[in-house]
Parts: C-alpha cells; structure tokens; sequence
C-alpha cells in the first residue's frame, strides 16, 4: 500500500522573502491534507475488509463527506483499487473563511468467486470449515448535498465488479452551500458488473425542510433516511445478470449579476475562462445546429474549468 499525507501551506514560496521583510502582508492560508491508496489483493480464503474514507469540517469536526466499504467472503478473491482523499480549506489571515475544496475518489475492480474454505492451524487445534458468500457494498453521503448512494452485492457465489466513485462538494454543510453565491455539490458512482446473487441500488437526496440531522451517516443510513428522503433510485435482482448503471446527481448554485466581472466571485474580479453560463447557448440550440458541431466542446461546457458536460 502506498500512502501520501499532505500538510498546511502558506502562501508561495516566491513570497517568503516579501512577508519576511514586511513589504507584502499574508493574505491568504490555504490549509488541508490529502491521501492516496494504492492496494492490490490476489488469494483464496477468508476476506473482510472495511474502510471509512471521511473529510471533515476544519471548524467543528462534522463530516462533509464519508464513503464506506464492506466486503466478506471466502473462495477466489482478486482485488485492485485506487483511493484519493482531498480536504482543503482556504481562509483570510484573520480567520474568516474563503473556499473550500472536498474530494474522494475511489476506483475498485473486484473478482470474487465462492467456495467453502478450510484454514489449517498448527498443532491439535482444528476448525470448521468455513462458508461464506461474497458481500460487496459501497455506501456514500455528501453531506454538504445531502445525497446518498448505495452499491450492494450480497449472497453472491460469483461477482466482477468494476466502479468508480466520486464525490465533491466546495462548501463545508448544506446550509453553506445555500448561503454561497457559488457553490456545487456532487456524487456519483458508476458500476459495470456480473454477479450470481442478490444486488441493490439506491439513491436518495434527503429532505432538508426537516432536520437534517435525522440523516445518519451509518452504512445502514440510507433505510433510516427514506423517511425524509427523495428516493430517486431504489433496485433490486436477484440471479445472475449482467448490471452497468451511472448514477449521478448535482446540486450547483450560481448568482447571475447581470455583468460578466460581478459572477466571477459576487463583487468585482475577472471572469473564469470558459464560465459554464454556455450551458444555456448549447441547450437553446436547434438540434440540427448541436450536430458535427467543431466547436462543441465550447459549446457544451467540456472545455470549461471544471469540465461540466450540459444535459444534452
């Protein structure tokens, strides 16, 4: 496994020399760490694994974002995966607070196949034999959008699993997120599998007109949820099938000024290059225009910062 920790910056270094001689001030502390993860996992036995990949507020501790996986089984297992944790947070010297930039990423490709497993200890000791069907399950909650995902595969004798997961988020707490000018919010997770055994899917955007506290984070939190939930997604199978689904949901907020220097950051600044307001030129299109279009990832916001394909 390979592991990296970031830690707290300070302004450029280029700058050192002016703060130190009092010619410039410290404007800005940009603060944070980062993970990343490399694994890769060939063998046949007993597996059970859990990670808790959380980013949590600077400020209270409170979780912005959290990503859970459980899997048990025993037989063939054959595992790669790659994880990525940002937590950044920018603030003024003083202390009051800028942005902010929330990140996990977590790329898993599973094998597994069933069998029953005999473990051999030395000495007079002896064990039974062992049995247990695969169980693979992701579960996600960005707080900060109050949406949750959920991914599992369960009583399998057979799974290959392929996914990708991300979730972001700029702001600290849903409440944030409504009070920014800007600010976005998003989780996703795309799966291709083959699976004989049971599978379910789910997707829910929680209420917020309640108390939003009510939302647990609990890799069960998604049943406790529906209550005070949108459920958005919510399948089943049982047997054996072939499943590829892209679940994705955003939550974006935008302040439009009336003048381009004004959206940039609610006051006066320069405009971001390309600004994603060309959503709304390449959904007014005639669809005869949208074809072999040379221009189009200018059009549909691909070549934007961040890339923001429209939902056409």
């Amino acid at each position: 496994m390979l592991v990296s920790l970031g830690v707290a910056l300070a302004e450029d270094a280029a700058d050192e020399e002016k703060v130190d001689s009092g010619t410039m001030d410290l404007q800005t502390i940009i603060e944070g760490s980062l993970y990343t993860a490399d694994q890769s996992i060939t063998g046949t036995g007993f597996a059970n694994i859990y990670n808790n990949l959380v980013v949590v507020d600077p400020d209270d501790k409170s979780q912005v974002l959290n990503l859970k996986i459980l899997t048990s089984g025993t037989g063939a297992y054959s595992h790669e995966s790659y994880v990525y944790v940002q937590n950044n947070s920018v603030t003024t010297l003083s202390g009051d607070y800028e942005s902010s930039n929330h990140n996990i990423t977590v790329k898993d490709d599973t094998s597994a196949v069933y069998s029953p497993v005999n473990l051999q200890f030395p000495g007079s000791f002896r064990a039974k034999t062992i049995k247990s069907l695969w169980k693979d399950q992701t579960y996600t909650k960005n707080y900060a959008g109050m949406i949750s995902m959920d991914s599992l595969f369960d009583y399998a004798k057979m799974l290959h699993k392929n996914s990708t997961t991300i979730m972001y988020s700029d702001d600290h707490t849903y409440r944030a997120y409504l009070a920014a000018t800007n600010s976005t919010a998003a989780s996703s997770m795309n799966i291709d599998s083959k699976f004989d055994g049971s599978a379910h899917l789910g997707v829910t955007l929680a209420d917020v007109s309640g108390d939003i506290s009510d939302v647990t984070g609990d890799i069960s939190g998604i049943p406790k949820s529906k209550a005070n939930s949108n459920v958005l997604m919510d399948e089943d199978y049982k047997g054996s099938f072939n499943l590829t689904k892209k679940m994705n949901v955003i939550l974006e907020k935008t302040t439009d000024y009336g003048y381009y220097e004004a959206n940039s950051d609610g006051s006066n600044g320069d405009y971001p290059w390309l600004p994603c307001a060309c959503n709304a030129g390449w959904d007014d299109m005639a669809i005869h225009d949208q074809r072999y279009h040379s221009a189009k990832g200018f059009f549909d916001c691909t070549a934007c910062l961040p890339p923001g394909p429209c939902k056409n």
